[in-house]
């Protein structure tokens, strides 16, 4: 693949990012205050039901335009509320399952789940944070995990992250990294001089 088509696709993944830590913001944004309205609400019904219906609506037309799984759970794992690409990803039938995402932790993970949850409680976000689960259907991912803590009058009552399944994007990876490996292995051991470089005409092997 030649550089320039290596720097588009760059600048094309680029701005994807930052079009998905846009809508994450908006997101994380709408449902802290919708989460925030409904447990109001419950003290004050009449008082606030206009705010938690304008909220309500703003956070629907996120989840719908967002392309990613987004999931709201209690602090003890259990799902409060998810969108349609959480469903696909976790292998749910629907949206109203109840379940503990805990459930799908690999087990050789509780540690780092337990230090990444200290960490989410003490700072109030995580980001890149990558983990095994088996799904509901038994399917074995790698997913790259980016939460934060939604607070009520400053005191936590839930989590929300967005979740990417990034096997393939893994695999792909360290496919790529043994090709590499493989191809410079070869080119030391050549009888033939071989010089590479870079479009900076920088000498790289």
């Amino acid at each position: 693949m030649s550089q320039d088509k290596i720097d588009i696709l760059q600048r094309a993944l680029n701005r994807e990012k930052a079009a998905r830590k846009q809508a994450e913001k908006i997101l994380e944004s709408k449902a802290a205050e919708l989460y925030e309205a409904k447990q109001k609400l419950e003290r004050s019904y009449t008082e606030l039901e206009a705010l938690l219906n304008r909220t309500d609506s703003q956070l629907q037309g996120v989840f719908e335009n967002i392309v990613d799984a987004y999931v709201i759970m209690d602090l003890k794992g259990d799902i409060l509320k998810m969108n349609d690409a959480a469903v696909n990803l976790l292998g749910f039938e629907n949206a109203k399952q109840e379940y503990n995402l805990l459930e799908m932790v690999n087990h050789n993970e509780i540690g780092r789940i337990s230090e990444s949850f200290q960490s989410l409680m003490a700072n109030g976000t995580i980001t890149d944070f990558n983990l095994h689960i088996s799904t509901k259907k038994k399917e074995n991912k790698l997913v790259h995990i980016n939460a934060s803590i939604i607070y009520d009058n400053g005191k936590p009552v839930a989590a929300q992250g967005i979740v990417r399944d990034i096997t393939k994007a893994k695999e792909a990876e360290t496919q790529l990294i043994e090709s590499e490996n493989r191809l410079s292995s070869l080119i030391v051991n050549l009888d033939s001089g071989i010089l590479l470089e870079d479009e900076n005409r920088k000498i790289v092997l």
